[in-house]
């Protein structure tokens, strides 16, 4: 006769591998993505189509107010690191359009991506990084 605790773990175990089993053949979903976060913008840049951008190369305020949304209160107030994250997300808008890699900021605020270029901090200044697709904060002059 078998030990019963042994035909639990049995049935424990086939339990387990036919979950297993049904979970892995299931229909595969894309991954939620938060909102507010680079891949969310990028997201919003991807499902604007063409019709969606104003003939003066600025981007339609619909489209904006997706994928700025959860970023625009970070261009309120003084600190540099909510000033980054919605430049960040700008920026990532932008290059996810399909535009080429802006020559400054001040592209982003003409396009109507952010209202206007934040003032850094004293001694420094807010730089693009062109190899690592973001903005930067670096030591210089404002």
């Amino acid at each position: 006769m078998t030990h019963p605790l042994t035909s639990r773990r049995i049935l424990l175990l086939l339990g387990t591998a036919s979950l297993l089993i049904a979970v892995s053949c299931g229909d595969k979903e894309q991954p939620a993505t938060a909102v507010g976060t680079p891949a969310a913008t990028a997201s919003a840049a991807a499902s604007a189509g063409p019709g969606d951008a104003p003939a003066d190369g600025t981007f339609a305020p619909n489209v904006v107010n997706d994928a700025m949304g959860p970023f625009k209160r970070d261009l309120d107030g003084n600190s540099p690191d909510a000033h980054l994250r919605a430049l960040n997300a700008a920026l990532t808008f932008w290059l996810a359009a399909g535009r080429p890699f802006p020559k400054d900021l001040y592209e982003l605020a003409a396009a109507k991506l952010i209202p206007r270029v934040p003032a850094p901090p004293p001694g420094q200044r807010f730089v693009l990084d062109p190899a690592g697709n973001q903005v930067l904060l670096a030591p210089g002059a404002n």
